[in-house]
């Protein structure tokens, strides 16, 4: 039997289904200043986040949240959720209605001849007004470079709730191959709102200060010139996870990753350049950003768990976001709150050249 690396020991770990999973050495920085936690670094910002001009609702509770880095790790930045609840709901309709639609691709275009109009639209619309969409296997329609699905699931007309239980994930603006491990440039534009926000948060983080005012060397990189230009949506259930791995397919690895978590809440590992690297386990809830920096951006991360019954009630109250800004462009909120209390989404951005 082969030795297993420290990072898969980890994923082991919080990955098993037979037990609870032990959260006690889990660092929860939504609790941090009631605990003491010598594992984490106080950081202060020197920017404020700004609301992106297009928003008319507070989009942030606050310009300057608390921040924080951790030891070990260099360049890993989190600031716990800074959002306002409007916000976070409008970000997960963001990204369940608008990102999910062409020319943005998902892990099911492959395998099935998809609507224009978005999945989760779709899917909230009474069953008997449900209409199946097309398998791309039956039609015999699948792209040359496309592997015969063994699940027969795939084979058949689907209809948009069971197919909505199968997302896993969107790419955004450049889209990315999965074979190749490139990019399609120019594929797309990347949602000027999302971009703009991502913007605001790479502009906040950069060059923060220690919590006694002294600079520190988390993160150098001059916001102002961060731009998305690619993206992927994670859909993850109650069993889904993210196996170890490193995001280096863009040319620019100076600029920040910037990760924004909806839903439940997950345990997510941060290790280091190799497998070898012992790695630090976190909470991110519903709202927290997390930006990769400087040596972070080339570290081992993943998700073993998605911890069930976390979500906020901001977002699991079926009649929470009826009154939001343009909510009656989208179906319900009771549809959202539906998923949102079984679901974590996760939207990350990066620059690539």
């Amino acid at each position: 039997m082969s030795q297993q690396t420290a990072f898969r020991r980890a994923e082991k770990q919080y990955k098993a289904r037979d037990r609870r999973p032990d959260l006690s050495t889990v660092i929860d920085l939504a609790a941090i200043e009631t605990s003491n936690e010598p594992r984490v670094r106080r950081l202060c910002l020197t920017r404020d986040l700004c609301t992106p001009s297009a928003l008319p609702f507070r989009v942030f509770t606050e310009s300057r949240p608390h921040a924080y880095a951790i030891h070990g790790h260099p360049g890993l930045i989190v600031i716990p959720n800074p959002f306002t609840d409007e916000s976070q709901r409008w970000l997960a309709r963001k990204c369940l209605c608008d990102c999910t639609q062409p020319p943005n691709r998902t892990n099911l275009d492959p395998f099935f001849d998809m609507p224009a109009a978005s999945l989760f639209t779709l899917a909230s619309k009474p069953s008997k007004r449900q209409c199946a969409v097309d398998s791309r296997v039956q039609l015999g329609i699948m792209g040359p470079d496309i592997t015969q699905p063994k699940d027969k699931f795939y084979s058949q007309p689907a209809m948009p709730a069971d197919l909505l239980e199968r997302l896993r994930w969107c790419t955004l603006g450049w889209q990315y191959n999965w074979t190749t491990k490139k990019y399609d440039l120019g594929a797309s534009a990347f949602d000027s709102v999302l971009n703009e926000l991502m913007r605001s948060i790479a502009v906040a983080i950069g060059n923060p200060a220690s919590a006694g005012g002294d600079a520190c060397s988390d993160n150098s990189y001059d916001g102002s010139q961060f731009s998305c230009q690619a993206g992927i949506i994670n859909y993850y259930d109650e069993r889904t996870t993210m196996a170890g791995h490193v995001d280096k397919t863009e040319e620019t690895m100076d600029a920040p990753l910037i990760s924004l978590s909806v839903g439940l809440t997950c345990v997510y590992l941060i290790g280091g350049p190799t497998r070898e690297t012992e790695p630090t386990p976190l909470l991110l809830h519903s709202g927290d950003i997390l930006a990769m920096c400087g040596e972070s951006r080339l570290a081992f991360h993943g998700v073993p768990r998605v911890l069930a019954n976390t979500s906020p009630v901001c977002l699991t109250k079926p009649d929470a976001g009826d009154n939001d800004f343009l909510a009656d462009k989208y179906p319900a909120w009771r549809h959202f709150a539906v998923y949102l209390n079984a679901h974590r989404i996760n939207c990350n951005a990066r620059k690539c050249l």
